[in-house]
């Protein structure tokens, strides 16, 4: 677990998710499921090292944790984030989601 989750602060949490790509990392592994680097590399259509790059930016927030399995690592969101990190990403997730269903229906 990382110390990284009890001392972060807002400005730090909107300006690693004010990057399109972790933006769309974050709404892909909100689901709760655990992600290998690979898949989402294929999901994102980036290159692997763009990827790692912007996954370690999460991790190090506090926001992702991983876990190697051999030569996988498997990231998903982090448990026990505080409650006014976890409220903010709720409604992040939420808006997301809206957003891309009134993209689809009026398109």
């Amino acid at each position: 677990m990382s110390n990284s989750r009890f001392t972060m602060q807002p400005l730090e949490l909107f300006k690693v998710l004010s990057d399109p790509t972790r933006l769309r990392l974050f709404q892909i592994l909100f689901q709760k499921q655990a992600r290998c680097v690979q898949e989402l590399v294929d999901m994102l259509d980036q290159p692997q090292p763009t990827v790692s790059r912007h996954l370690n930016h999460l991790k190090k927030l506090g926001i992702l944790d991983c876990v190697r399995d051999g030569t996988w690592m498997w990231y998903k969101m982090a448990s026990n984030l505080p409650v006014w990190c976890q409220d903010i990403l709720d409604t992040t997730y939420e808006t997301l989601q809206d957003q891309t269903y009134n993209n689809k229906k009026s398109g």
